[in-house]
């Protein structure tokens, strides 16, 4: 027998020893204590599944524990296979391999019992096991393990053993599956069996939490082992074969160098690797330290320990975490712990049963934890004093525990650390004198810039700073003074150099000796660093500048910031230099220094401004910043050193105006200076004038007087010197030297009149003030310069001085033929002219006419500046002198020669076309016309052709008209002329004239026919505006009728004669055709626009009017009644009667019944049928005692207007009628078989009226039906009659009745297919009382409300809410319960909401993208008013979203959510994670069926806030757009290319743009207005979500679109290097697209495509390609609207044009285009 056989037969011998010995398996005596061993295993039962376990970390512990033979690498490997291999049918198995010595006796022993671990007591021994699980834990995953080991093949079941009762513990000898041979082929034919296996078939519910603790296992779990030194998981299945991962200790580094004895250290690296993939690794730094336990920390499990020991780790670089989190406490195998420091606690905590943390209330961990300060101080020590151990010297203070651990007590070992090592030299400081590294306290160390620490090195190198200096002995090494080690000095309290040690620095260092480019440098850092400097700097010599002998100096800031001295200068080299040379030349002006000039050119060199544009980018930087507006160096050009000088000259030496000009002509000349410049500068400088003396100030420069025309005009001194008119003198046209360089004779002169603009006549502008020589008499010469003059001015539209013109308008200086005269009082006429002179000589004056022989017949050339100073030209004067002629006359009545002298002179203007309009209307307006009532003036006059109408025209209205009889018939011969004049002659002008002047007379009775006729004709005339008129004589009582004068609306006129008997005798007033004549009917229209009513309709108005009024009256006497019905059957034997005509009657109460005044269709009228039932029944029966018997000759005529004659009609009143139940000697046959017929004609009418109810109450009550018997009720009596089938709805009434008493789910299912299969329902269905059975599987239930039930839930979401009748009940079934028990199809919205609000108060506020779909498309389903109402009253959160947690969704307040209807401004408030700020919107279309545009609205009517409503945003440096440059539209960014791809793309498909709102949106675009600045655009966004929230969001844009203002800024530089800039490109493109859309994959097609067009310039044949290739075309509306905003250019390109419509194409998505960006500071 081998080995291996002797050993398979002890173990099975063992097992069989265990099932007899201990369980009592096959003895007929059970053991005494398996009771107790049953109830151990019982409650290990309940401690297993109670208890958060880790059954992988119980096995490493195992194996941890277990013995290996020497020389063998204790190797643990956990294989998962999807092979059974066990037989038990498991989804999957683990095997377990580990290369221990193996199972013993006293091992199988142990676990087959409970609490008999053979590892007790052996703490000091290296055993790491103490929870007394071990083994057992397994259980959790699989039902039954099996162990193969040293011949030993035994499993274990959960299930209690058939033969004992006990599970867990009670071995069973394996003799089939699994085979040895299945275990060799998933462990590998070609590798040795390990000794011990475990085979654990996995419930089918642990197989992905086996897997996922598996491939959580933790890298560094080998770490703090003794034994297990390497580790395997890997599957055995094809798919996963390659699929292996390996933890295993790479190597181990004794470090024995250590001076404690308690202590050692090491260095061990771990290695990982991931199936395929490339193997990492990590190294550790190991340090383990001993410390005697306290008393005060003993505890019971722990009494055989008498040390701890502590081991700290510390990992080189990013540690290995294999997708687990980075622990930070071991004990022996890692806890979840995480303690956020750098490095690894190791020590033998006492764990809680989880093994995922250390129980933090215990005395032995809390002892523990004292003494890791101590250790972690002693491991940091050894560190840093030992350079060789690390290769930097930063790299030990990774370790430090910089950031705050989440948990108290290692905050609080923290805290302890930092306060030790505060106290310690162990910061390395850099002395810069010698290179050495000193170690300070934190406290006395210092962080400095790196910028400042480069600068530093290089100024000692050029040897300008101070050996001695002391600030410079603190500095904290450079290897440590970087941002990766910020927080660990801030952990530590090192700080940052103040603003004074870099003054202190600065000032010992010899600047004037120092290099300009580490000079500028230096300046350049402060600059950056101004605002930590600006206190300290300012009060150290530190800025370069040339003295007037040439030298260089320094001065502080302060003193230039007090203008003590200014230092300036220029970005160009040469005019620097030229301008720091005439500055020394003049003495250095009002304390102006330059730099020096090497200095100049080493701060252009400024790495900052290195580019191919220097000065440019310079002017952008921050050091430009610093020297213009901290240090007070500021930036001059040529123009700024020229202001300087002007100021300078003009203020102090104003006798050195040659020299300026001089200045100017040689900075002109070297092209320093603009002709722009000049000019400007030219019209300030001081200037000498022809006298020699210097004249200051100037209004207007003359040309020099020698050979100028204004001397001509005004003589050789210069008359407009008050006016400050400057004329050059002379002695600018002298040769001069400035600077060594000539200026030749005369060219000065030249240069100062050109750009000083010197003028001469005519273009002098002439001044405000009374030209004296316009008062004398002037030459033809003079006369023509002057007009010449105003001529010029004229025509440029510059407008003339009015003391100027006045005087020359006075002045007598023009020559008439009468004499010397002002231009005001002078005539040149034309031939037509003279003619009207002619004419009216006997009215007009003497005329000044020019002399035309005086000015040599040239004076007509100056016909328009004649006509401006107030000559009279042509016929026009001549026409309105005379016509002012009239005007004078009209003061007093005109005799009739003068009235048709005035009428020949209008016909004679007429006739020319010459009549001014003007003038007539102030004829028309004066009364000198002689009418009737007087004089008065013509206009509103009439001419009438008879007296006969003048006559009755008198009666009516207070028209003036024309007196003929005083004028004579020729008046006649003039009347288009009197026309003109505003008298009317024509009859339809008249007749309007006289409805708009209309006055009744008081007295109604003069009033004749004619006078009613003539206002009818008027009224014909008027047409559509005679509604003044009518409503001014309607309401007056003028109108003659057959009872005296009455309003028109009073009054009828009707055709049909026969109404004329009812109108008689209801007293309706009809109109009086005998006093008007049959000529009356001819204007029924303007009768019936008055109110006459004139059609039959209105006449039964009018009749119900005037009936209604006797009848509230009580004047409708029974003769009155009498006489009305008689007419009514006249008029019905004429004419057929409809009802409507007669509703009057029908719905007033005037016939008189026994139960008072009814209406007619209230009345019965008695017969023969009522008299049975009259008897017993109170009935509304015409009362004929008070009409008397004759009312029944008008039967016909009442049952025509409704009276009831019949029970049919009857039945209601006699239901009404009887109150009570019927006394038996009343009722007779007739009278029972009348309520029969009654009842008869209710059920016929409404089964459901409660009149029929209350009447069938009283029937059945009463004793009225005649039986064998006597009288008795219905109920009482019996009629029989054949017999019928049963009725199935009754039984299923009657079903009804018993259902809620049923409990068999069966029976009661029956029931329910009976209903549904006869389609019964209730005659009301009540849904609060309603109820229905719900089923449970073992077939019983219980019965709910109708209203806890739906039929469907699709979402499956109301399961603990409502009852869902389609998990009960067939499909079939389900249309019974909404029918007949009122239960809802689906979920209302009430229900949805209460489940929302239940959503809203969970303790995370989140709720799932499932369930926002949910909710949203049953609010989309059933969106109405009501839905909106109940939203907006009970809906007070709303789902939203951060940017930075991608898929969580929060319910928060309405009011502190916004819609993101604007991209770029969601896009900028992105970075804002403390609270969503934006509500949900669904992601993806093929995962939510809701539309984002009808959310959006929806949002919308609950009032949530727009976010581009309520975002304030303002731009830094924009309170006015000074510092900003408009850009010009024709070089402008907003070109048509642009607008037609933004108008293709918005009528795209992927947009669908309406016409109206896309054209709205291009207009945004093509009304902006663009400024350019070179300062950087900084623009702050505002938000409040709620009143004490306010969310800021800062940012530096190239680009940035102002709406509200229709501004559009951007970045100067970015601007003009244009296409060449693919950021600006890209910031240009985004913020329009963003802009203009909302929804980001629409914004970022159409931004990608702007940015294709930007590259080609918007040029429109490579847009419309462009359009073209992206499948977009335009409208011939959109192509309209480019026509009107763009001027045409050249030809248009291919694009393809339709007119409006809705699209339903969808095309793919618009080509991407790369984006490339570029550094910008």
């Amino acid at each position: 027998m081998t080995k291996e056989e002797e050993a398979f037969r002890c173990a099975r011998l063992h097992i069989e020893e265990i099932r007899t010995q201990k369980f009592s398996i096959g003895k007929k005596d059970s053991n005494p204590l398996t009771l107790d061993l049953h109830h151990a295993v019982t409650s290990l039962s309940a401690e297993l599944y109670q208890k958060d376990i880790h059954f992988l970390m119980e096995l490493i512990q195992n194996a941890e524990d277990n013995e290996y033979k020497e020389g063998v690498e204790p190797t643990l490997e956990f294989v998962l296979t999807k092979k059974d291999i066990t037989g038990s049918g498991a989804p999957a198995t683990l095997l377990v391999f580990n290369n221990e010595v193996g199972f013993s006796r006293k091992n199988m022993d142990s676990i087959c019992s409970i609490g008999r671990s053979t590892k007790k007591g052996k703490r000091q021994q290296g055993f790491i096991g103490e929870k007394g699980i071990g083994f057992k834990s397994v259980f959790l995953v699989s039902s039954q393990p099996h162990i193969f080991s040293n011949g030993y093949r035994v499993r274990f079941k959960e299930e209690p053993d058939q033969d004992c009762g006990i599970g867990y513990v009670v071995p069973q000898w394996v003799s089939g599956k699994p085979y040895l041979s299945s275990i060799h082929d998933i462990y590998g034919f070609t590798k040795i069996l390990p000794t011990t296996t475990l085979i654990l078939p996995l419930k089918p519910d642990k197989v992905e939490a086996v897997r996922a603790q598996l491939s959580g296992l933790h890298p560094e779990l080998l770490l703090f082992l003794s034994k297990v030194k390497r580790l395997f998981v890997r599957g055995c299945d094809p798919e996963e074969a390659d699929n292996v991962s390996t933890i295993s200790i790479f190597n181990e580094t004794e470090h024995v160098e250590l001076s404690n004895k308690r202590a050692h250290s090491r260095f061990v690296q771990l290695s990982v690797k991931e199936m395929c993939d490339v193997e990492q690794l990590c190294k550790y730094y190991l340090w383990t330290e001993e410390f005697p336990v306290t008393p005060r920390h003993r505890v019971p499990i722990r009494m055989d320990v008498e040390k701890w020991v502590i081991t700290l780790a510390f990992p080189f670089g990013e540690r290995l975490s294999r997708g687990t989190s980075s622990v930070g406490v071991f004990a022996f195998l890692p806890t979840a712990m995480v303690t956020n420091f750098p490095f690894i606690i190791q020590a033998d905590f006492i764990l809680a049963s989880s093994r995922e943390s250390i129980m933090l209330d215990n005395v032995w961990n809390l002892g523990i934890l004292e003494c890791v300060p101590s250790a972690f101080m002693n491991a940091f020590q050894s560190c840093v004093g030992d350079f060789s151990l690390f290769p930097s010297v930063g790299q030990p203070f990774e370790f430090l525990p910089a950031q705050v651990s989440s948990i108290l007590e290692f905050t609080n070992l923290r805290e302890s650390i930092r306060t030790s090592l505060q106290g310690l030299k162990i910061v390395p400081c850099q002395v810069f004198s010698d290179w050495m590294c000193l170690f300070r306290r934190p406290k006395h160390a210092l962080r400095i810039l790196p910028k400042f620490r480069d600068l530093l090195v290089r100024i000692k190198r050029e040897g300008t700073v101070s050996s001695s200096s002391v600030p410079l002995k603190m500095v904290l090494h450079s290897s440590l003074d970087i941002e990766k080690y910020s927080a660990v000095l801030e952990f530590l309290g090192v700080t940052y150099s103040g603003g004074s040690w870099y003054a202190k620095c600065i000032d010992s260092c010899n600047l004037v000796l120092l290099s300009d480019e580490v000079y500028i440098q230096l300046l350049g850092f402060v600059a950056d660093n101004k605002e930590k400097f600006s206190k300290h700097i300012n009060s150290i010599p530190l800025l370069k500048y040339i003295t007037q002998e040439g030298k260089s100096e320094l001065s502080t800031i302060t003193k230039i910031r007090a203008e003590k001295l200014k230092v300036q200068y220029a970005l160009e080299l040469e005019l620097h230099t030229w301008l720091n040379k005439c500055n020394m030349e003049l003495g250095c002006p009002n304390d102006v220094y330059f730099l020096p000039n090497s200095t100049q050119k080493a701060l252009l060199n400024h790495p900052k401004s290195v580019n191919n544009k220097k000065a440019t980018h310079f002017q952008s930087s921050s050091l430009y910043n610093w020297l213009s507006y901290h240090a007070g160096v500021k930036l001059s050009s040529a123009y700024d050193y020229a202001s300087l000088l002007c100021n300078y000259v003009s203020v102090e030496e104003p006798f050195l105006a040659v020299t300026l000009a001089n200045f100017l002509y040689h900075a002109h000349r070297k092209t320093f200076l603009s002709d722009e410049h000049i000019y400007y500068f030219c019209r300030r400088i001081p200037l000498i004038d022809g006298a020699d003396h210097v004249q200051l100030q100037r209004t207007v420069t003359l040309v020099s007087a020698p050979g100028s025309k204004w001397v001509k005009l005004f003589g050789p001194r210069n008359p407009f010197v008050e006016q400050k008119h400057v004329d050059i003198g002379g002695v600018y046209s002298k040769s001069s030297v400035f600077l060594g360089e000539s200026t030749p004779e005369k060219e000065l002169l030249n240069f100062v009149g050109k750009y000083s603009k010197a003028v001469d006549l005519p273009e002098l502008c002439p001044p405000d003030m009374v030209l004296q020589i316009a008062s004398h008499e002037l030459s033809s010469e003079q006369a023509f310069l002057l007009l010449d003059w105003i001529r010029l001015h004229r025509t440029r539209g510059s407008g003339l001085p009015l003391k100027f013109i006045e005087s020359i308008q006075q002045g007598k200086w023009m020559k008439t033929y009468t004499g010397y005269v002002s231009p005001r009082h002078a005539f040149l006429p034309n031939e037509t002219g003279q003619t009207i002179f002619d004419m009216m000589k006997h009215v007009m004056g003497d005329i000044s006419i020019i002399d035309l022989e005086f000015y040599q017949n040239q004076i007509s050339l100056y016909e328009d500046e004649l006509k401006f100073l107030g000559v009279g030209l042509g016929s026009d004067a001549v026409m309105k002198l005379v016509s002012n002629r009239f005007k004078c006359l009209t003061s007093h009545g005109w005799s009739k020669e003068c009235l048709f002298s005035l009428l020949e002179f209008i016909s004679f203007s007429k006739q020319r076309s010459m009549v001014d309009k003007d003038w007539l209307a102030v004829m028309k307006e004066k009364k000198w016309l002689k009418t009737h009532h007087g004089y008065t003036a013509p206009k509103g006059s009439v001419l009438l052709p008879s007296d006969i109408e003048a006559e009755t025209c008198s009666k009516i209205t207070n028209l003036p008209i024309v007196d003929e009889a005083f004028y004579g018939s020729r008046l006649r011969s003039f009347l288009p002329d009197l026309r003109l004049l505003g008298v009317e002659y024509d009859g339809e002008e008249v007749k309007k004239l006289i409805a708009e002047n209309m006055t009744l007379p008081s007295n109604l009775s003069s009033m004749t026919g004619a006078c009613g006729l003539l206002l009818l004709k008027c009224i014909r005339c008027l047409g559509a505006g005679a509604a003044g008129l009518i409503n001014r004589i309607k309401c007056q009582p003028w109108m003659k009728t057959t009872f005296g004068f009455k309003c028109p609306s009073e009054s009828v006129l009707l055709d049909d004669p026969c109404w004329g008997s009812l109108l008689s005798v209801l007293q309706v007033p009809a109109a009086d055709e005998l006093y008007y004549g049959n000529e009356i009917r001819h204007f029924i229209d303007e009768l019936k626009a008055m109110g006459v009513v004139i059609d039959n309709a209105g006449a039964t108005d009018m009749i119900a009017a005037h009936f209604n009024s006797l009848l509230s009256s009580s004047g409708l006497v029974p003769s009155n009644v009498m006489s009305l019905l008689g007419c009514i059957r006249e008029i019905s034997r004429t004419i057929s009667l409809q009802c409507s005509e007669l509703n009057w009657l029908l719905s007033e109460k005037w016939l008189k019944t026994r139960h008072g005044y009814k209406t007619p269709s209230e009345s019965i009228i008695f017969s023969s049928k009522w008299g049975s039932i009259s008897l017993f029944v109170d009935l509304p029966l015409i009362d004929d005692i008070y009409y008397g018997i004759g009312i029944y000759k008008f039967r016909d005529e009442l049952q025509m207007l409704g009276a009831i004659t019949d029970f049919e009609g009857g039945a209601p009143f006699v239901a009404k009628g009887l109150c009570n139940p019927i006394e038996a000697e009343l009722v007779c046959a007739d009278g029972f078989i009348s309520l029969l017929e009654c009842i008869k004609s209710l059920k016929s009418r409404s089964p459901d009226d409660p009149l029929l109810g209350d009447f069938l109450k009283n029937i059945a009550k009463s004793r009225c039906l005649k039986t064998r018997n006597g009288h008795k009720t219905p109920e009482e009596c019996i009629l029989f009659d054949p017999p019928g089938n049963v009725d199935p709805l009754e039984v299923c009434s009657l079903l009804s009745g018993i259902l809620l008493s049923l409990t068999d789910t069966a029976f009661i299912t029956r029931i329910y297919s009976f209903f549904i299969e006869f389609l019964w329902s209730p005659q009301e269905v009540d849904k609060c009382k309603s109820q229905v059975w719900i089923p449970d599987p073992k077939g019983t239930g219980e019965w709910v409300n109708s209203q806890d039930c739906i039929l469907h839930d699709r979402k499956n979401l109301f399961g603990c809410r409502l009852f869902c009748l389609d998990k009960f009940y067939k499909k079939e079934l389900l249309p019974i319960f909404s029918s007949a028990f009122g239960v809802a199809e689906h979920p209302s919205i009430n229900d949805y909401l209460q489940l929302w609000n239940a959503w809203a108060m969970r303790d995370n506020f989140q709720v799932t993208v499932e369930e926002c779909n949910s909710f949203w498309e049953s609010v989309l389903d059933n969106w109405n008013q009501h839905v909106e109402d109940t939203l907006k009253e009970n809906l007070t959160r709303l789902p939203a979203t951060l940017s930075s947690m991608v898929g969580e969704i929060y319910m928060m307040s309405r009011e502190e959510v916004f819609i993101a209807d604007d991209l770029q401004l969601k896009t900028i408030f992105s970075s804002y994670d403390k609270a969503p700020l934006f509500v949900w919107f669904p992601k993806s279309n093929s995962l939510s069926f809701i539309p984002p545009r009808r959310l959006r609205k929806i949002y919308d009517c609950l009032g949530v806030k727009k976010i581009s409503e309520s975002v304030e945003c303002s731009v830094s440096g924009m309170e006015s757009l000074q510092h900003w440059e408009k850009v010009d539209p024709a070089n402008g960014l907003i070109r048509r290319g642009l607008i037609k791809i933004i108008l293709g793309f918005l009528a795209g498909p992927s947009v669908d743009m309406p016409l109206k709102e896309r054209h709205k949106a291009a207009k945004s675009i093509t009304m902006l207005s663009i400024y350019k600045s070179d300062n950087p655009m900084k623009v702050c966004y505002r938000l409040m979500p709620s009143a004490s929230t306010t969310v800021e969001v800062e940012k530096v844009k190239l680009v940035f679109w102002e709406k509200s203002l229709q501004r559009l800024l951007i970045d100067r530089s970015a601007y003009e290097d244009g296409k060449a800039d693919l950021e600006f490109v890209t910031s240009f493109a985004d913020e329009l697209a963003q802009g203009l859309l909302a929804h980001a994959s629409a914004a970022d097609a159409l931004s990608k495509i702007i940015q294709m067009g930007f590259v080609f310039d918007f040029i429109e044949n490579e847009v419309d390609f462009l359009l073209m290739k992206e499948n977009l075309e335009l409208f011939m509306e959109d192509e309209q609207f480019l026509d009107s905003a763009f001027v045409s250019s050249g030809k248009p390109g291919l694009v393809y044009r339709k007119r409006s419509c809705k699209k339903s194409q969808k095309f793919d998505p618009p080509t991407p285009m790369p984006s490339c960006k570029k550094q910008r500071k």
